[in-house]
């Protein structure tokens, strides 16, 4: 399995539904793989949480699955700028 990083300009992320519009058009032109499991989490301006599962072969323990990989994904990137 491979995980691929974006790096978004400070200014351009702040925008979170520009930034997932843009993530969803290079998903279509085929910028990065077809996604099978994906999963997002929003935190509102009062601590709310809401979170997304998506991909065909998502169900709640995939979801955790991909949750957990990405926290390790940004630890390792944090800690020793590693790929």
């Amino acid at each position: 399995m491979t995980v691929k990083i974006l790096e978004f300009k400070r200014e351009e992320w702040r925008d979170a539904a520009k930034t997932l519009r843009k993530i969803a058009d290079d998903l279509d032109a085929g910028e990065h793989p077809e996604c099978t499991v994906g999963a997002l989490t929003l935190i509102g301006a009062k601590g709310e949480v809401t979170v997304f599962g998506l991909g065909p072969k998502c169900d709640d323990l995939q979801c955790l699955g991909a949750m957990r990989l990405g926290e390790q994904k940004l630890i390792d990137v944090l800690l020793d700028g590693g790929e």
